[in-house]
């Protein structure tokens, strides 16, 4: 009996010796966390959708609408000609931006109002001082070199009015909602 006890103690020595515990944080149960980036409200990503696609727009039709380089006119009627296809061009394409700006619904954060605002009054703008100024022209009488530089100083004025006016993100860049809403609207990634 004696060795029977030796052998038990034996082997419950050699059991607890034998084993070397777990180190401190594995017996833990382990929770795992899941950190998503934050997705942007629906209604913020379909408001900037509208707005960017809208001065994106403008300055797309700009650019295909400006022709490349064309011999100078030769006649003062030409030019008369020219200049006003060019203030009807400005009109058009300031009008349509201003008019899908005023149509877009109100925006989610007072920013994009503000903001959207800003950029109405400038195309609007633009496209009333295009507009009179090639009514003016139109009206002149064909070979009036007096009526071109009105005219051109129009062109000038338009341009200077909508300058700023081609990047929508940075326009919204001190809103949050508005920048993670930028940056999965199809119409931000021109």
């Amino acid at each position: 009996m004696k060795k029977l006890a030796a052998l038990l103690g034996a082997c419950l020595l050699l059991t607890a010796c034998g084993s070397t515990p777990a180190p401190p944080g594995q017996n833990l149960n382990r929770v795992e966390t899941s950190t998503s980036a934050p997705t942007a409200d629906p209604a913020a990503v379909r408001w900037m959708d509208g707005f960017c696609s809208a001065v994106h727009g403008y300055r797309e039709r700009t650019n295909q609408e400006v022709r490349p380089a064309q011999p100078p006119p030769k006649t003062v009627a030409e030019s008369q000609r020219a200049i006003s296809a060019m203030l009807g061009g400005i009109a058009a394409r300031t009008g349509e931006a201003a008019g899908k700006l005023t149509a877009l619904p109100p925006a989610p954060v007072p920013l994009g109002d503000a903001v959207r605002q800003a950029l109405v009054t400038k195309f609007t703008k633009a496209h009333d001082r295009a507009t009179e100024a090639k009514a003016t022209l139109d009206r002149a009488k064909p070979g009036n070199e007096a009526s071109q530089a009105p005219a051109v100083k129009a062109v000038q004025q338009a341009q200077q009015d909508i300058d700023g006016a081609y990047d929508p993100i940075s326009a919204v860049k001190e809103s949050p909602e508005l920048m993670l809403a930028a940056a999965t609207a199809p119409g931000c990634k021109a």
